[in-house]
């Protein structure tokens, strides 16, 4: 039920309003991103599910012929990679969409078939030709990109530092791309439960607006402290819930819990502790009205 709550409560694509500020090519890297984060996550036995649960609540739609507000993010976007002119008109640059779309050919047979053996808990066939040939439709040309995907499509083969890198890398993109997306949950646990993240790796995804944010870029290092460096995203995320006043998932209250332990330490500490907390919020107030 956790994973199924995070679909509806976490999206990207929750209303058509939201998808103005994507354009034709952002949806294309956006769904790329989304299918390599599926890749990574059903080759782990304790995710698979999670996988499979996202692709049946993909696939249940027949067709992507309508923007649908109770859909996962990869079917919107499929929706708008696919979609006729009223489709592109959602978009942000309209015209700029028409005839992206118009030279785009979608391999959409090979999309659904890859989604619903995964739906169904099987074995993709010719996953790597299927993001071989999205890339060259897509035009995604990042090399970092690329790299992720012959790594997650041959986990198997890959070495241990190889896949450390790989899911970094892919972390790093979908905190970028993907920031409020209905799967950067499951990535994020997965690489935390796993120790896939790996500080070798240099974020060079460049920063991006955050919609609805209520932390800013500057301020991240000061959480990440508090929080450390696995559990920053997720405490974000905790963050946001918490000002909506929505339902936290377990794995996302998780991530806050180093923070919680400082708090138990200085209410442990008595009252000179707690007032000089309380005091601390004052003078920071103070600061951040200057």
């Amino acid at each position: 039920m956790d994973f199924i709550r995070e679909i509806q409560e976490a999206r990207m694509t929750r209303t058509e309003s939201n998808t103005r500020r994507y354009s034709y090519r952002d949806c294309c890297e956006r769904a790329y991103l989304i299918l390599l984060v599926l890749e990574l996550m059903r080759k782990f036995p304790s995710y698979s599910r999670a996988a499979s649960g996202y692709a049946r609540s993909t696939s249940r739609f027949t067709g992507y012929d309508i923007f649908r507000a109770s859909a996962t993010d990869l079917y919107n976007f499929i929706y708008f990679i696919v979609g006729d002119d009223a489709a592109m008109e959602k978009l942000k640059d309209a015209e700029d969409a028409k005839r992206v779309r118009s030279n785009t050919q979608v391999p959409l047979m090979a999309i659904n078939r890859y989604v619903s053996k995964i739906a169904a808990g099987q074995e993709p066939t010719a996953a790597s030709e299927l993001f071989i040939k999205l890339e060259s439709q897509f035009r995604i040309t990042s090399s970092s990109y690329k790299k992720i995907r012959r790594t997650v499509t041959n986990l198997d083969r890959a070495s241990a530092r190889d896949i450390r890198e790989a899911v970094t890398k892919l972390l790093y993109a979908a905190r970028a791309r993907l920031r409020s997306s209905d799967i950067i949950s499951d990535l994020e646990t997965l690489a935390a439960d796993k120790n896939l993240e790996t500080s070798r790796v240099k974020d060079k995804q460049p920063t991006l607006s955050r919609p609805d944010s209520v932390v800013d870029n500057e301020d991240l290092v000061f959480l990440q402290k508090l929080v450390g460096q696995q559990n920053l995203f997720l405490a974000i995320k905790y963050i946001e819930l918490s000002q909506q006043g929505k339902p936290i998932p377990a794995n996302v209250a998780r991530a806050f819990d180093p923070a919680i332990e400082i708090l138990v330490d200085i209410v442990k500490g008595g009252p000179s502790s707690v007032g000089r907390l309380l005091q601390l919020q004052k003078d920071a107030k103070r600061r951040r009205k200057r």
